[in-house]
């Protein structure tokens, strides 16, 4: 399906931010709150059906200012609800290491292909060696990496290395690589945890401008 510039929702906005795995809107209210200013419409998905459904019932939800939708980051023929090239920023908090590692290349890929030029990619997920990996026990590995937790769902813990060549390779340009080390301590349960992130920001390429000669 091809999309056109007129002819999806938030077409007439000026200013347009997707969340990809939205959950139930814990990112995208915020955002709406914060920037109640006319031009700016934020889109939101997620796999679950249920978590898409909490957000559109939510009393903060306005259909003029945002769309939310189902859908598969995974699933390489699910169609945007936006055409190529019209948005300015993507927004991705904890949702690509769940990903298999080997749909992860192309899920970032088919992303990038939305992003204005200029537009970025935010990013933050788990690092490599961060407390949630170290306490998983055997039998939890999947791959390098790569765990599946007790109820199913399944978590990458990344290096910087591996987020740049992702990125990278689906043409986008590095803004901020950067990785969050914090002690985390629960003076209740007397638990010390090492928590370790990575924050991401890569940006589309505007078209380069060739010389004039006189």
């Amino acid at each position: 399906m091809t999309l056109h510039k007129n002819d999806f929702p938030g077409s007439s906005a000026t200013y347009r931010i997707l969340e990809v795995g939205c959950g139930v809107g814990n990112t995208v209210f915020p955002i709406l709150k914060t920037n109640n200013v006319p031009g700016i419409f934020v889109y939101c998905c997620d796999f679950s059906s249920t978590a898409v459904e909490l957000v559109k019932s939510n009393e903060e939800y306005e259909p003029k200012r945002c769309f939310a939708f189902v859908h598969d980051l995974c699933n390489e023929s699910a169609v945007f609800p936006v055409p190529d090239e019209s948005l300015d920023i993507i927004v991705l908090i904890f949702v690509l290491s769940a990903v298999h590692p080997d749909k992860m290349q192309k899920s970032i890929s088919r992303l990038s292909k939305l992003l204005k030029p200029g537009g970025m990619i935010l990013l933050r997920d788990y690092g490599r060696y961060d407390m949630a990996q170290l306490r998983f026990k055997k039998g939890r590995c999947l791959s390098d990496n790569f765990y599946v937790r007790g109820d199913g769902t399944r978590v990458y813990f990344f290096t910087q290395d591996d987020l740049d060549g992702i990125f990278t390779s689906a043409g986008l340009e590095k803004v901020q690589n950067l990785v969050d080390r914090r002690l985390q301590v629960n003076r209740g349960k007397q638990l010390t945890m090492y928590r370790v992130w990575i924050q991401c920001k890569y940006r589309r390429p505007l078209p380069q401008v060739s010389g004039t000669q006189d």
